[in-house]
């Protein structure tokens, strides 16, 4: 905490305040949460000092506050359980009126349990544990939030410079209509119906937030699930962009939706992540043009568009076994609001379930998708459209449940030097764009399921594409009882092609080799047994 003068002389006369001094009972069978408050309003008074609860269990039977340049901590063996239908913590008092990063701040939150009971008879509604909004410096670090209902078990809302490290979340329990909720929200003070704890709902969002060391998954209360979501947002202003976010470091088991949902935000780093069992991975979505409350610029007045969000690097994260609810990672843009300046590099993807894909870019310009595993997918492995200026290099793709790699509606993009192995359909696909290269690929064993009569192929390059470049690609049939039925094809309706040095030998269902005539063919390409 920042140190004064008056604040320093408040510590010589007492370094910290044992809640138990205040009457707290640490039985489990009285109320405690009077002798809490006792102890954080002296703390408040003193301007700031810090609060310690001893080992033992704490009931609380009202909401907490907690405020400026304060540290709260429970030491080993603390757990503060709830006994109320509300909230647990929040900084600051409901009628305050602080906007922006104004609010109480310079505050720490740590050590413990804090048990929601959510399955617990009059504390089933939904409920959020810890509330903090229109603050600077926040930490909440070394503790566990257990079997919430409904909400979430952190909201940081309009939160500048936020560190959430080393915590547990365990448990949720859906009380009805919350299937989209996260073990940790970001918001920004839109409305009471996004942060009920206080105002002013001026659209302050957050930034500078670090998520690191956490893990959100189930707990072993009966009746409870893992998470929906473990991190992310589902309110956004036009004008307004969460910046500065670093998620690292984190596991995340049995998520059934996305386990980290990155809604409207810039400057966002994803690094070396665990995701075991989750519907869905890494979601980076613009504003959902078909939500008109989402659409609203800070007048409320809905625009009826979208906007651009960019500069996102999603880095050595490992995923496994995913869903059905969506791809492991994908970056969704719309129309009016693309996503720019996109990163996906070094990441392993191990498995999606039902159709999904593991990499999916849709309106995103300027993307780099190098030197990725991406192996065992439901779909297609990686899938892009609607996008310009993307690198996809590098990456080795294993048994998809679909096409390898496949680019349509394009532009000026380059798929280069990647490893496909075993897919079900086509090994790289490309369609209906302009100045594509495809090069130095290595493609084996397209048609793994042997699919007769199936139009498989180790490279298509489909209808509609304008000076499509397929150079120096090697393409091999593979073990496959039914062969693809050309390693590379290249279609009559796309113009201005070029075709050389391709090598497609081996026994294909019907040839190596089909190029149309109009290709430029400055040097062979190779086909036969």
């Amino acid at each position: 905490m920042n140190i004064t003068a008056g604040r320093l002389e408040s510590m010589n006369q007492r370094s910290w305040l044992m809640a138990t001094n205040y009457g707290a009972d640490s039985s489990g069978t009285v109320d405690s949460a009077p002798a809490i408050q006792a102890a954080l309003n002296d703390a408040r008074d003193r301007g700031g000092a810090w609060v310690l609860i001893p080992p033992g269990v704490y009931l609380t039977g009202a909401t907490l506050r907690i405020y400026g340049h304060t540290r709260l901590t429970l030491m080993h063996g603390a757990e503060i359980r709830r006994n109320h239908g509300g909230r647990m913590l929040t900084n600051g008092d409901a009628g305050q009126n602080l906007p922006g990063y104004t609010g109480h701040g310079d505050i720490v939150i740590e050590g413990g349990l804090w048990n929601m009971r959510g399955t617990t008879p009059g504390m089933t509604s939904s409920a959020m544990c810890i509330s903090l909004g229109h603050a600077t410096d926040l930490v909440i670090q070394d503790l566990e939030i257990r079997d919430v209902p409904g909400y979430h078990a952190i909201e940081m809302n309009s939160t500048f410079h936020g560190v959430i490290r080393n915590c547990r979340f365990r448990g949720f329990i859906d009380p009805g209509g919350r299937d989209i909720s996260e073990a940790v929200q970001l918001d920004l003070a839109k409305s009471s119906t996004e942060f009920g704890a206080f105002g002013p709902y001026d659209n302050t969002p957050c930034e500078d937030i670090l998520i690191t060391g956490c893990l959100v998954g189930p707990s072993d209360t009966p009746g409870t699930t893992s998470w929906p979501r473990g991190i992310g947002s589902h309110t956004t202003t036009i004008g307004r962009w969460h910046r500065h976010i670093r998620i690292s470091d984190n596991a995340f088991v049995d998520c059934p939706q996305f386990a980290i949902s990155a809604y409207n935000y810039e400057d966002l780093t994803v690094n070396g992540n665990t995701f075991v069992g989750c519907g869905s991975g890494v979601r980076l979505r613009v504003v959902i043009t078909t939500d008109p409350e989402d659409t609203a610029g800070p007048d409320g007045i809905p625009t009826g568009h979208s906007q651009n969000m960019r500069n996102v690097t999603i880095t050595g994260n490992s995923f496994r076994q995913g869903g059905n609810y969506g791809q492991a990672i994908v970056a969704q843009g719309e129309a009016t609001g693309t996503i720019l300046n996109l990163t996906i590099v070094g990441n392993t993807i191990d498995g999606t379930a039902g159709t999904q894909t593991g990499i999916r870019l849709n309106f995103v310009s300027r993307a780099t998708v190098v030197g990725n595993v991406v192996a065992n997918t439901g779909g297609t492995a990686i899938s892009c459209e609607e996008q310009n200026n993307t690198l996809i290099e590098g990456n080795v793709v294993w048994g998809a449940g679909s096409h390898g790699i496949t680019m349509v509606k394009s532009d000026n993009s380059n798929i280069i030097g990647n490893h496909v192995r075993d897919p079900a359909n086509t090994g790289i696909l490309v369609q209906a764009g302009s100045d594509i290269q495809i090069r130095n690929n290595f493609v084996d064993g397209a048609n793994r399921v042997n699919v007769s009569g199936t139009d498989c192929y180790g490279i298509y390059v489909y209808d509609g594409c304008s000076s499509p470049a397929v150079t120096a690609n090697k393409c091999r049939p593979g073990t496959s009882t039914v062969k693809a039925k050309h390693g590379l094809y290249l279609t009559s309706s796309n113009t201005g092609m070029t075709s050389w040095g391709n090598d497609m030998r081996g026994t294909w269902g019907t040839s190596g080799l089909q190029v149309a005539a109009a290709a430029n063919r400055s040097a062979a390409d190779l086909e036969g047994a």
